[in-house]
């Protein structure tokens, strides 16, 4: 018997888009002009996460069919992933350019708010991924400054 996870990855590999994990994901990014990366989570706790099957190939239909490449990751690599960016809501579509960090689009988002996220992520400037919860810890027990 299936469960909700194997659908979801099902239906993922059926629409020809790659798989990777946390490990692949640098050399797949590196060498793609736009990559968007599927993360995905539990989709009995976040149903939404099945709508972006069908959403995403949708929105790819308003560009140049070679304008972005899909990836998409399991649950525990879209995890991993999704810590590594700083990522905290579900579904998430991660947009890299050749490696470098563009945004995201977490959640899912009107028709018309979709499109132009999209769009805005063809001509936005790469930048640092937002972080979150790194602890800061000193290499001494020592207290203040040197």
């Amino acid at each position: 018997m299936s469960t909700p996870q194997d659908n979801l990855l099902e239906r993922l590999a059926a629409t020809g888009y790659t798989q990777t994990d946390a490990a692949g994901l640098d050399s797949l990014a590196t060498t793609t002009p736009q990559l968007i990366m599927m993360l995905n989570a539990d989709p009995v706790k976040y149903p939404e996460v099945l709508d972006n099957v069908v959403i995403v190939p949708e929105v790819l239909r308003e560009f140049p069919a070679d304008t972005f490449r899909v990836a998409y990751a399991d649950l525990p690599a879209s995890q991993a992933i999704a810590k590594r960016y700083g990522i905290l809501k579900f579904p998430a579509l991660l947009f890299l350019r050749q490696g470098e960090y563009v945004g995201i689009i977490a959640g899912l988002q009107d028709w018309p708010d979709i499109v132009h996220s999209f769009a805005d992520k063809l001509t936005a400037p790469t930048r640092r991924p937002p972080s979150v919860g790194i602890p800061v810890t000193s290499a001494s027990s020592e207290k203040g400054c040197a």
